[in-house]
Order: C-alpha cells, then structure tokens, then sequence
C-alpha cells in the first residue's frame, strides 16, 4: 500500500513514487518537493545528514543544472530532460517541467532540503534563496547567516556551511565551463586572427578611399583645362599618344603668338607657324627655339590694312614656303628669307593649299572649288563646286589636305562633312554629318591624313581620327581648340592651338 506525504508548501498530499526517486513535483502547486528517505523505494544506507551537510551537494546540483541550461539553450531538450533525471534523480514530468522553466527564462527552483535527525522536511523557497543570495553578494554574510537560521532552524555551525555551500553554488552557477588550454589556444588564435583581418581591411578602406581622393583631385589637375594638362600630356603612361614638344606663349615677340591659326613642317623638322591677322610667320628649329620672323604685307585691293589675313601655310621638300593670303599664294625661301612671284588666278580666289609629294599644288578656291596646279602655278583641272555638287548645298569655307596616293580631301564647316576625291578629282566618298555624337562634327578647324591613310579632323570637340574608309576611331584630346595641323617627314602631329602655342604629338 502507497504511503502519502504533504507537499511543505501548500500542504497537498503527495503519493509515494513507484521508483526511487529524490525530488517529486507537487500536482497542485508544481513546486519540486525531496521524498522523505524512508518513502523511497530503495533506503538510504548513509547516515543521516544535517541540513548544512546536506547542501554540501549544491555545487554537483548547480553543475548539473548549468549543463541542463547550455543543452536547453542550445536547442538539445531531450539530452537536457535525460540529464536532470540522471543527475538528480527527477522523475520525467519533473524534468521536463524545470527545462520548460529554462527555455521562458524563469527561475528555477530546487530548494527543500532534508533534516534526517528530525525526520522532517522543509522547503528554502525561491524567495528565501533569493534574500540569502543578495545578501551574500553584498558581502552582508552574518545578515544570511541570520535569515538562512531563522528560515530552517539549522544550528550557527550548520548555517555557515550551509551559506558556504550556496555561495559556492553560486559561483559556480554563474561561470562558464572552463575551457582547457587547447581550447583556449583555438580562441585566442581565431580572435588574433579577426583583430588582424580587421585591421587589414580598415587600413585597405583608408588607403582606398585616400587613393580615390587624390585621384579625383589629381585628374582635376590633368583634365581638359586643368592647369597641370599639358605637363600630363608629356608623361601620361597611359596614352596611345604622347606630346613629346610643346613651347609658345602669348605675345608678340619672338617666341609668342598672336592668334596663331596655322603651321607647316619642312623635311629637316623646321616648324613654321603664322599669326591670323598680324602676318607674322615664324620659324623655330626641331626643338622649339625660335630662328627666324618674317612679316607679310597686305594688298591694297585685297587687305583693308597692310596687315593681310592668313588663311593657309605650307611648305615644300625644297624649302619654299606657300602664304595664302589676299586670294592668292605667296612664296618665300627659308633659306634666306627672299620673296618669290606669288601664283594668281584669274578670277579666283585662292583659300587653301596643299602640296602633293610629287611637288604639285592643290587648292580650295571660291569657297568649294578643288583644283590641282604644277609646280608653276598652271591649272591643270579644276573642279566647280566640287562640294556643293555633292551635298547638294553651298559650302563658304572647306579645308584642304591630300594622302600619299594623290587622294584629296575637302571638310566643310558648313556642310559639316568629309568629302573624298581621286587624283584626277572625281568624288569618291563622303563621311560624317553634324552633331552631338562621338563620331559627329560641331566645328570644324582644319583636317590632315597621316601616312598609314588615317584621317585627322579638327573639331572643337578635340581631333577625331578616322580610318581610311572614313569609320569613326576616336577623338583626340588637346587642351584648347586646333586650328592648325600638320604631319612631318618623321610622322608626328603638329598642331598650334589657341592656348596659344605649339604642340607635338608622338603616336605609339
């Protein structure tokens, strides 16, 4: 026959358990109550414990229940449900009711301890536990002593042990599992591990951002306009083209310019360049330094001063310099300066020329009419509106230049286009139309072809590079606008800006 006991908290009466078993729960108030000894299934043999003596076991208890914690925690109920069993002895609702308690973060409460010399029991609350608990962590000792001896009647030996015992529960319960030296090795190399990935990547962030930073206020500098652009020009690693001579200022002394519009280079790497209004012509050696200045006079039919209007400049392999001015060209030996008979047409106003590498001379006369002389000056065809018969409009102002098969090449400022003839002036091609787009015109200055058959037009965009099929490359960058361009014996670009002054060009 099942024997009962009282539950010591709310008086309950409690069956005998089935097995043995040293805590039970109370199915009315749900505290945790210890079984009496004698209502075990299987009696104690040890002697009798005072209550002190007892808690002696609260560090294994606390042990215990801190595991049960860290398995509930990490999500593992069942294993934590089986260790309170094992460990304390509970029975399976018990077990599950106190892991229930750790996963809602109550408190969980363990308190009665057994008085065997009395054979009676008695319950430490929660509430009690708790009291003693902030005295303790006070440093208010002889307070718990007082309150745990009022609370179960233990003895003043009894109680210091019993305090004793809950203080070191206590510790125990609150710190955590200690980790062995291997362990303690592995987390100090992982954390020394992340403190350097962390420092390497705020230092990389810093270094990016400065580098940005200067980057942005480096190509400020070097950009269009920037003041730092021509020395970029000079050293850019980068480039496909570098300037590899630039000298000029604004003035009108030797060395400076005065709106220079033109240039033209002779075999030996001479450069000549004309002012647009002033008609100073100047000539610099391969390097820059300035060698010679020559100054042009106006007609009196043609110039309203003495001082003529520059439209074009070329000279030949034998050293004779062609001055487009006042309708008609006009011709100078570099060799001494001396002035030669100008070549006039009747009836024609002579804008622009060129000369073929077989010493003829090509010209734009009257706006848009093509025509090809010799050597003296002799027409020997001419084509009439040779652009307006193409575009179907009027064209006032075309440039001129030629490649080395003959080809000619008229560009229209107003037709806004590149037109193609052969060397007898039939049309050929046309390529290009006005616009906003990369491979488009707004304004263009002059035009030139290299000797692989590239053609270099002059727009206030920059200078755009097509192939010689007229497919669109891409552009140039110049600081400023280039009036005036021109390719020597050794195929570098040379080109006067409105800056104002010179600037040679190396293609790589």
């Amino acid at each position: 026959m099942s024997k009962t006991f009282h539950c010591p908290s709310c008086g309950a009466p409690l069956q005998e358990p089935d097995r043995e078993q040293g805590v039970i729960s109370c199915t009315y108030c749900l505290s945790s109550v210890i079984v009496p000894p004698e209502l075990r299934r299987s009696a104690s043999t040890e002697p009798a414990l005072s209550p002190a003596e007892s808690l002696f076991n609260l560090p294994e208890l606390a042990v215990s229940v801190r595991e049960a914690a860290e398995l509930t925690r990490a999500g593992r109920v069942e294993e934590a449900v089986q260790l309170l069993m094992e460990k304390l002895a509970m029975d399976g609702p018990e077990a599950r009711r106190v892991v229930a308690q750790m996963e809602q973060g109550q408190i969980v409460q363990i308190g009665e301890v057994e008085n065997r010399f009395s054979s009676q029991t008695f319950t430490l609350s929660g509430e009690d536990a708790n009291q003693i608990m902030q005295l303790l962590n006070k440093g208010q000792e002889d307070q718990a002593l007082q309150l745990y001896r009022q609370i179960t009647g233990a003895g003043a030996e009894d109680a210091q042990r019993a305090v004793a015992a809950m203080r070191l529960a206590s510790r125990l319960m609150e710190q955590p599992t200690p980790l062995n030296n291997q362990q303690t090795a592995r987390i100090a190399k992982g954390a020394a591990s992340i403190f350097a990935f962390s420092s390497c990547l705020t230092f990389l962030i810093i270094s990016l951002v400065s580098l940005l930073t200067v980057g942005i206020v480096f190509w400020a500098l070097v950009s269009d306009g920037g003041p730092l652009e021509s020395w970029w020009l000079t050293v850019n690693p980068f480039g496909r083209e570098r300037v590899v001579l630039s000298f000029g200022k604004e003035g009108i002394g030797n060395g400076s310019f005065d709106d220079p519009r033109h240039i033209a280079v002779d075999p030996q790497g001479n450069i000549y360049v004309s002012d647009y209004r002033s008609g100073r012509i100047q000539q610099f050696d391969p390097q820059g330094n300035f060698l010679n200045l020559w100054i042009e006079e106006g007609t009196p039919q043609a110039s309203t001063s003495n001082k003529p209007t520059i439209f074009s400049l070329a000279v030949s392999r034998d050293g004779i310099l062609h001055i487009v001015h006042d309708g008609a060209i006009y011709r100078r030996n570099v060799a001494d300066g001396s002035s030669l008979p100008p070549i006039q047409l009747e009836r024609t106003s002579i804008q622009q020329v060129f000369l073929t590498s077989t010493g003829k001379i090509g010209i734009v006369a009257n706006g848009d009419d093509l025509a090809l002389l010799n050597a003296n000056g002799e027409v020997e065809w001419m084509v009439k509106h040779a652009i307006e018969n193409v575009a179907g409009e009027s064209e006032l102002t075309a440039y001129l230049s030629g490649d080395g098969l003959g080809n000619f090449y008229l560009a229209g400022s107003f037709t806004e286009g590149v037109f193609k003839y052969s060397p007898e002036g039939k049309f050929l091609n046309r390529f290009g139309s006005g616009g906003d787009a990369v491979n488009q015109f707004r304004a263009i200055n002059a035009i030139q072809v290299d000797s692989q058959g590239r053609i270099y037009v002059s727009d206030i965009k920059g200078i755009m590079i097509f192939n010689l099929d007229g497919q669109y490359l891409r552009t140039l960058p110049v600081p400023g606008v280039a009036f005036g361009m021109a390719f020597g014996q050794d195929d570098r670009l040379y080109l006067v800006t409105n800056q104002p002054g010179v600037l040679v060009y190396q293609f790589r």
